[in-house]
This record gives structure tokens, C-alpha cells and sequence, in this order.
């Protein structure tokens, strides 16, 4: 098997489990894994960034995974770009900071180990970062600088 063919015989089998135990039809089970995996709420985010949220553009996403990981994926293939590298024993959070001293960064923090992770991003000379946000062509950017691509 190839890796699409692995790919597709996961996605069923998840489908197959979840129509199982819901008595659902497969279509129905199948849109509802999909709409739970992606969870998408933007393109962009200025405040928190739950875990199991997503910022999604085009065939990209950034991911708040439930390990602590903040990733930047290929949607269709799965495969991962950038990670922050960070783990969490019960979940995590990344919360975005608007800083008008300094640069503007990103805080991955955990309910029982508090902050275990900070990305940094960029202001320009004239203009304050107000976001994270992950564009169309696979970049992730904190403001103004890009700190993860595919």
C-alpha cells in the first residue's frame, strides 16, 4: 500500500468506528470526523488557540494539538512543516501577545505545567503586529515575521 491508500483505509476505518457507535450512516460519520479533525476557526487568531483548534488556509493548517505541539500541516497529505516543538501532559493552549515594547509573540501554556513554550514574531519599523495568522502558501507569521512554512 502507498501512503494515500494507508491514508484513506485510516480515514475509514474512523468512519466505520464512529458510525458504529453512533448508529449513524457512514456518509453522515464520515463529515462528522472530518468537521472534528479540521476544527477551523480562521485564518487567523489574536487572542487564544485551544487545543484541537485550528487556523486553516487553502491546503494548510495549524494545529493546537492535544500533546502541546503547535503544528503547521499539508492538509491533504498530513504531513507536518513546522512544529513548535513543545509537549504537554494534559493539553495546551497557544495564546498570542500583542506587545507594543518588544516583539510580539505566541505563549504555548498547559493547565498543570503553565507556559512551556514561546515563539517570537516581528514587528516593522511602522506598523505593530496584531495576530498569528498562516496564509494560503503555507507560511505561519506572529505579526510580521514568518516562522514556520511548508
Amino acid at each position: 500500500m502507498n501512503k494515500k491508500q494507508i491514508l484513506a483505509a485510516a480515514v475509514a476505518g474512523c468512519a466505520l468506528s464512529a458510525s458504529a457507535l453512533s448508529g449513524t450512516s457512514l456518509a453522515t460519520s464520515t463529515a462528522t470526523v472530518s468537521a472534528q479533525a479540521w476544527s477551523c476557526v480562521g485564518t487567523s487568531f489574536s487572542a487564544t488557540l485551544h487545543t484541537g483548534k485550528s487556523l486553516c488556509n487553502g491546503n494548510y493548517r495549524l494545529t493546537m494539538q492535544t500533546n502541546g505541539d503547535l503544528v503547521l500541516r499539508v492538509a491533504t497529505t498530513g504531513r507536518a512543516c513546522y512544529a513548535s516543538g513543545t509537549r504537554a501532559l494534559d493539553g495546551a493552549s497557544a495564546t498570542f501577545h500583542k506587545n507594543l515594547v518588544s516583539k510580539p509573540w505566541v505563549d504555548i501554556t498547559s493547565p498543570s505545567q503553565g507556559r512551556i513554550g514561546r515563539v517570537y514574531g516581528a514587528h516593522t519599523p511602522t506598523t505593530y503586529g496584531t495576530n498569528a495568522s498562516v496564509n494560503s502558501r503555507g507560511e505561519f507569521w506572529i505579526g510580521y515575521k514568518k516562522v514556520g512554512w511548508c
